[in-house]
């Protein structure tokens, strides 16, 4: 009698999730997927875990399913639970052009796998509480040990970490999301908010509505604040690019294309959202050399272009910089010490040689999260030549459907990592549609190479 698949999902947040939907819908035979993850909720993660219902995507809702053949699903789930009765299709319209809650896209997850592991009885579904530690080749399978004492054995194995954890250590600046009494942040005169992307505009406004008042101070290196989304959604315009390598001709290409999308009334938004589909093979077809190059003196200017703010969120944000509650200072953070009377952080300017001072009574390191390849996981793949970092050590090596790549070209067998952790490969597969995309493949692929046939779509 042939064995029972065993497929081990490591991760149980928006990717994980988006991963473990995928498998389910595309292994027909009775198989049985294990998900590891540390956390007591399903399909939220860092990205969608909030609990403040003002904490908003900065998608629209309409851009957003966990299924790539039913685009929209979550504008129908979340019309289904707001609506009164009234089904009005305009109202639905409507809904598709908002920014929901994030708290809601990840119930929405939640609901989804728990509706498709119910439709798949011939498929056990468990969940294991805990942290992998560590995976090792055995045989053609996989040996995932844990934090727990069950030590996991899988044909294949999926690598859904995501972003690492950061977490307050109570040394340096603090966590972004970490909890701040009330009476604290009413009682502070001074903030500083270490980056300016989007978790610095969430800690910022939260901290205005549960009673801040006093100066905000946003440090960031470059000194850019993230753009809004056009005033209703932009149908995405395609244009052509010049057959280079050159990183210079092609952001000068589309800088030109989105002023003369503007001249001939049509937002640059447009512009930016049709490269979507083709930049991670425009990413690939760089040099590592100028894909460094990217990193290092365009990539914030980008991403405050392409991770754009819903526009009541950029208005806000406006408002804080525009009166002056809030002052945006161009330095890098050296070092941030915190002591009993506050924090005190050793800045750069940019263009300065000195390192000055600066003194506030709260501290909060908004740079984001990125995949953690120090993690214990990430580290016994790579010593056993498993796996590799990708030449900027944002995450790993893969193929464009997942696989993880241990040479050059040359795949693990049974062994993917999806979605951030493969940014440094793919560039473009940070967001819910690219996510869902590659999951969607990886599934293909695990189900074609293993001896069980594919599940139909409707399912």
């Amino acid at each position: 009698m042939q064995q029972k698949l065993t497929l081990c999902v490591i991760g149980g947040g928006f990717t994980g999730a988006a991963a473990a939907i995928a498998c389910l819908r595309h292994i027909a035979q009775p198989f049985r997927l294990v998900v590891v993850e540390p956390s007591a909720s399903l399909g939220r993660g860092v990205a969608y875990g909030s609990r403040d219902p003002m904490h908003l995507l900065n998608v629209r809702t309409r851009d957003l399913s966990v299924f790539p053949d039913r685009p929209g699903d979550f504008s129908t789930w979340a019309f289904r639970h707001l609506d009164q009765g009234e089904n009005d299709e305009a109202l639905l319209e409507g809904l598709g052009h908002t920014f929901l809650p994030r708290q809601l896209f990840g119930e929405y997850v939640r609901q989804r796998l728990s509706e498709t592991v119910d439709g798949r009885p011939n498929a056990a579904f468990d969940v294991l509480t805990g942290t992998a530690l560590s995976c090792s080749r055995e045989g053609r399978a996989f040996a995932v040990r844990t934090d727990r004492t069950e030590t996991i054995r899988a044909d294949v194995v999926v690598l859904a970490t995501a972003y690492g954890v950061s977490a307050d250590t109570g040394v340096g600046a603090l966590s972004p999301f970490g909890v701040v009494s009330p009476d604290v942040l009413t009682g502070a005169r001074s903030m500083v908010l270490i980056g300016s992307g989007p978790t610095m505009v969430d800690v910022l406004l939260s901290a205005r509505r549960e009673g801040f008042a006093g100066t905000a101070m946003i440090v960031s290196r470059r000194g850019q604040l993230h753009r809004e989304h056009a005033a209703k959604g932009v149908v995405p315009k395609e244009m052509a690019l010049p057959q280079t390598k050159s990183l210079a001709r092609l952001t000068a290409s589309i800088r030109i294309a989105c002023e003369a999308a503007e001249a001939y009334g049509t937002p640059w938004q447009a512009v930016i959202n049709g490269l979507r589909p083709s930049l991670s093979a425009i990413w690939r077809q760089l040099s590592a050399a100028e894909q460094a190059r990217f990193i290092r003196h365009v990539r914030p200017f980008w991403d405050a272009h392409r991770h754009r703010l819903p526009p009541e969120v950029y208005r806000q944000l406006q408002f804080e910089v525009g009166e002056e509650r809030s002052r945006l200072i161009r330095a890098r953070v050296l070092d941030v010490e915190r002591s009993e009377a506050g924090f005190t952080l050793k800045l750069r300017r940019r263009g300065a040689s000195s390192v000055e001072e600066l003194n506030a009574d709260l501290a909060f390191d908004c740079r984001g999260y990125t995949p953690d390849l120090r993690s214990p996981l990430i580290r016994s793949l790579i010593e056993q030549g498993l796996a590799r970092p990708d030449p900027h050590n944002l995450g790993l090596a893969v193929a464009p459907d997942g696989q993880v790549l241990r040479g050059r070209d040359t795949p693990t067998p049974g062994l993917y990592a999806l979605g951030p952790l493969c940014q440094g490969t793919l560039w473009e597969i940070t967001a819910v549609p690219e996510i869902v995309r590659q999951t969607d493949l990886a599934a293909s692929r695990i189900a074609s190479q293993s001896p069980l046939s594919v599940v139909a779509m409707s399912a």
